[in-house]
């Protein structure tokens, strides 16, 4: 196997067995348990394909199948929540306002006019591109035989927050009636970014921040692959981390805790590989 579907089978197999070591529901519990088996099926199925395709979409296959699971986990761990954690949510509403409130003190807060907040918008909106926008970048410069070490490092950083959200639940800041407000002024793209959430997210939030794990571990990879494009991934990374704690889709702990799950997720993978 492949690092990454190890990695796969290892995660998937994990909430096959937490399904039924924690409280839920017999639905919830028998859809975790379907989808866990099928992802980790898929995976050993893997390993036959060659003796169906040719070596090159085998190849090709294999290199993209992790984008899919990837999605699947996020919704599989998001079956698992069941009520916030109210200790753990007022922490890191208090430690908004500590962060937040230094932003306001110095003026930052009114200083975010509609077209700083638009960029920040759109940098957030894409988070959910970047990923296969990544492995693309791969491809592009002929580097695809590095897919296995790109994944490696986004789906243990992304999976790593995954896995505490069954143990660490909490509603996204945008939702509660407390706490601090979005910094930036309304736009399109964030009416764009709030239909999404609703129609596309699972509406709980992950800590730390799968959002800002991922995104810095894909800018990451490529930065010590492909310097020129890993520092425009940088950019963007950076830029979602930002966007994600201003217009409230996650708190400032969140974000913190996830560029650092990312950074560590990475340099063991380099030291690994």
């Amino acid at each position: 196997m492949r690092t990454a579907e190890l990695i796969n089978f290892g995660f998937f197999s994990f909430l096959i067995a937490l399904a039924w070591l924690r409280p839920l529901i017999p639905f919830r519990r028998a859809k975790v348990t379907a989808l866990g088996l099928a992802a980790v099926a898929l995976v050993s199925g893997m390993q036959f394909l060659d003796r169906l395709l040719k070596p090159l979409p085998t190849s090709v296959i294999r290199d993209w199948l992790p984008a899919l699971l990837f999605l699947v986990a996020y919704w599989t761990a998001g079956l698992f929540f069941i009520t916030p954690n109210e200790k753990l949510q007022s922490r890191l509403i208090r430690f908004d306002r500590k962060v937040l409130g230094r932003l306001k003190k110095y003026g930052a807060g009114a200083s975010f006019s509609r077209p700083i907040a638009a960029y920040f918008e759109i940098a957030y909106l894409l988070c959910y591109p970047l990923v296969p926008f990544g492995i693309g970048t791969l491809y592009i410069a002929r580097m695809g035989r590095h897919a296995d070490e790109f994944w490696a490092v986004v789906l243990s950083s992304a999976y790593l927050c995954y896995a505490v959200l069954p143990f660490a639940q909490t509603l996204p800041p945008r939702m509660l009636t407390t706490g601090e407000g979005s910094m930036l002024p309304p736009t399109r793209a964030r009416k764009l970014n709030l239909w999404i959430l609703h129609y596309g997210s699972i509406q709980v939030n992950t800590f730390p921040s799968a959002h800002v794990a991922t995104a810095l571990s894909v800018s990451l990879v490529l930065l010590h692959l492909l310097p020129q494009a890993g520092i425009a991934f940088l950019w963007i990374s950076v830029s979602i981390a930002i966007g994600a704690v201003l217009g409230r889709y996650h708190y400032a702990a969140d974000a913190l805790i996830g560029a650092a799950a990312a950074i560590a997720v990475f340099l063991m993978e380099v030291i690994w590989f």
